[in-house]
């Protein structure tokens, strides 16, 4: 009499268990599926955003430099040396300029041009080297030394003169051997403020190393990060050589997705050779400025790497919902073979009870 005892029927706890734990099995199942596609989705975006980020700053970098030669290019030192009314500074006498040869003064590197692209290259150490030349692609000034007086031949040169309709142009990334520094050349054409027309060139070696390098390292719990051509070679990205032409897997994945448009962003997930990938990609615009730049930022991780820390989580509440509906479906065994054991008893006792009458009417 002191104990509280409950007596349930099992019967009823059966049921009440089906009804309580088959729905909400069910239903943990369904939230399980959409937790881990918002999960992928989620993580897509992220590395949406941390491409769009990386494309952001190779943009803003090549449209400041472009901007900073263009300025430079309208300075009025720059616009008479390149006309051929500049003085040296040394004999107070003009470069003599002939087409498909050299400036004839030897005081060119003294020249009041000269001096001004020295001091904008001291100034600014992401310009490596500093050119100008005249209308005949001939060297009325310059930052340094140049390799050679005349650039009439050169096919960047004359992509950037376009035969007196000049445009700025960027040129593809180089090499140099004696800085060890991989840069490309900013080349705006120099116009006369009254007519319009275009009176040379000015050409800048633009230091593009520290860019390529923040492509070198992984970002968040290991996702990869490439900067990649619209053809799907890697211009830079951890252990890859600008100049090795190593095809992107990632950017093959959502070429597609990409198109022909080179400033959207998005992500998906992509099928891979060594499995599922989440793949966020951002365009530069930067073709807009120069038809050779038609680069990519791509931002990828394998799926399950990338959603390690929050997928445990997931997998737990699966695990949970798959022992609930175990458990369930042994309790349901247990309670057919019991009911059918007793079932039996009870036919077994039956004869014997009906004996035991018998003989007491006797």
């Amino acid at each position: 009499m002191d104990r509280l005892e409950i007596r349930v029927s099992l019967t009823k706890v059966l049921l009440i268990l089906i009804v309580v734990i088959v729905p909400l099995s069910i239903v943990g199942l369904v939230l399980t599926e959409n937790s881990d596609r918002s999960l992928d989705n989620a993580i897509g975006n992220d590395f949406k955003s941390i491409a769009q980020l990386y494309s952001n700053q190779v943009s803003q970098y090549f449209r400041d430099r472009v901007a900073d030669v263009i300025v430079l290019a309208s300075n009025p030192a720059i616009v008479s040396a390149a006309s051929g009314h500049s003085e040296t500074g040394v004999s107070g006498r003009a470069p003599v300029a002939v087409a498909g040869q050299g400036t004839a003064s030897a005081g060119m590197l003294n020249s009041n041009a000269s001096q001004l692209l020295r001091f904008r290259r001291t100034q600014d150490p992401r310009f490596l080297a500093l050119t100008l030349t005249d209308q005949n692609g001939n060297v009325v000034a310059a930052s340094q030394q140049p390799p050679r007086t005349s650039y009439a031949q050169d096919a960047a040169w004359q992509n950037v003169y376009n035969n007196g309709q000049g445009k700025p142009r960027v040129g593809d990334i180089l090499d140099d051997e004696f800085t060890k520094q991989y840069y490309v050349n900013v080349g705006v054409p120099v116009t006369d403020q009254g007519s319009g027309a275009t009176l040379g060139v000015l050409s800048a070696a633009v230091n593009v190393t520290p860019l390529l390098n923040d492509f070198k390292s992984s970002v968040g719990n290991g996702a990869r990060v490439e900067l990649v051509n619209e053809n799907g070679s890697i211009i830079s990205a951890a252990n890859t050589d600008v100049f090795a032409q190593n095809k992107s897997q990632a950017f093959d994945a959502v070429r597609d997705s990409i198109g022909a448009v080179s400033t959207q962003a998005g992500a998906q997930k992509a099928n891979l050779s060594n499995g599922p990938y989440l793949v966020g990609f951002a365009g530069t615009g930067l073709k807009q400025l120069s038809d050779n730049l038609g680069w990519i930022v791509l931002v990828s991780q394998e799926e399950h790497q990338a959603a390690a820390p929050i997928r445990q989580l997931v997998h737990f509440a699966l695990v949970m919902v798959i022992l609930a509906l175990f458990m369930l479906t042994l309790l349901c065994v247990y309670y057919f073979l019991h009911r059918t054991q007793r079932f039996e008893d009870i036919e077994g006792a039956t004869p014997l009870e009906q004996t035991r009458a018998a003989a007491a009417s006797r």
